[in-house]
């Protein structure tokens, strides 16, 4: 499946996630949207002389930004009985920075709504005795 749009992409994801009811794994992935820039000349050896070290401040800083990719993906359920597993979903979509602050809120919903399979862990509760061994 290409790229959704933002809206699109929590609505499906709020569907997949609900009909989902914590039964099979969900992977969630975050991270910058680079482009990728063509590579005209071969890479050049490197020296690793100590008369070579570029210092720090020779590079300049880096003041671009960057569009968030997001993607989700969920097994394919129980592999086991194949009459009843489901097909493996995938969702992406890309957040420009402008939008960020509502993308993530509205995401954070989403995903608190349809997270319901989760449950907290079990602490184990220490018996704390008055007797000291030594």
């Amino acid at each position: 499946m290409g790229r959704l749009n933002n809206s699109q992409f929590l609505t499906q994801l709020s569907e997949v996630l609900t009909s989902n009811n914590g039964e099979s794994s969900v992977y969630v992935t975050q991270k910058r949207l680079t482009t990728t820039l063509p590579i005209d000349e071969p890479t050049p050896k490197i020296n690793d002389l100590s008369s070579n070290v570029i210092k720090a401040d020779a590079f300049e800083e880096n003041t671009a930004t960057y569009p968030v990719l997001i993607r989700i993906s969920m097994n394919s359920g129980n592999s086991k009985n194949t009459s009843q597993s489901k097909q493996k979903t995938k969702l992406s979509t890309v957040v420009e920075t402008g939008n960020l602050d509502q993308f993530w809120s509205d995401y954070v919903q989403v995903i608190k709504n349809g997270f319901v399979g989760l449950k907290k862990k079990d602490k184990k509760k220490n018996k704390k005795s008055g007797k000291v061994s030594k």
